[in-house]
């Protein structure tokens, strides 16, 4: 019984390490996300949805932003 209890400690060790990890890593994508979004000279292009009643979707070509309204 102590080795698997000693197992589930590692696992959850394990796994609370795993997910810091994936914290940290969508912290540094924003981080660059803005850099990006801040130093690109937008072309914007809007597109509509093809069927009746379609939204609009308005995006930069360069970066990929889209710009919320």
């Amino acid at each position: 019984m102590d080795k698997i209890n000693e197992k589930k400690a590692n696992l959850e060790k394990t796994k609370y390490n795993l997910l810091n990890q994936v914290k940290e890593i969508d912290n540094m994508l924003n981080e660059l996300n803005l850099i990006v979004i801040n130093n690109c000279n937008h072309q914007w292009t809007t597109e509509r949805e093809d069927c009746m009643y379609g939204e609009t979707f308005t995006y930069c070509k360069l970066c990929g932003i889209h710009r919320g309204f």
